[in-house]
């Protein structure tokens, strides 16, 4: 299931320019998904970040909750986004030492027999634009 959401997310991500996807498999079951070279919109710095976000254990039974993006981002008045930090790591990480920005951005409802990875991704999209 997780292969033919990923597909579906790859999909989606041809209609904006230069943006790919990667999923991998990790030690605890989970999926890290990675939307490579995310064009940010005008308020953030710097301007392209990749885009990261994990499918728990039980996915699609058991919902993403958060996401990071890297390098760490600030607002373009160099202050910490609303909701975020530099301090929360990405569990399981294997790029030792990434800069990273967490942001703490939580679904309200999730149905696993209807929602997607894409879902997510759409709603990833609505706490970056506008930047805050």
């Amino acid at each position: 299931m997780i292969g033919e959401q990923f597909q579906q997310l790859k999909e989606y991500l041809q209609q904006f320019k230069h943006q790919d996807a990667e999923i991998q498999r990790r030690a605890d079951g989970s999926y890290l998904i990675t939307i490579k070279g995310f064009d940010l919109p005008d308020g953030w710095n710097p301007k392209k970040v990749d885009i990261l976000f994990v499918a728990p254990p039980g996915y699609p039974a058991a919902k993403p909750d958060c996401f990071w993006v890297s390098p760490a981002i600030r607002l373009a008045n160099a202050a910490i986004p609303h909701a975020a930090n530099e301090g929360t790591p990405l569990p399981y990480d294997m790029v030792p030492g990434r800069p990273l920005t967490w942001f703490s951005w939580h679904l309200q409802t999730w149905d696993p027999n209807r929602d997607r990875l894409e879902q997510f991704y759409r709603v990833i999209l609505l706490r970056l634009d506008p930047p805050r």
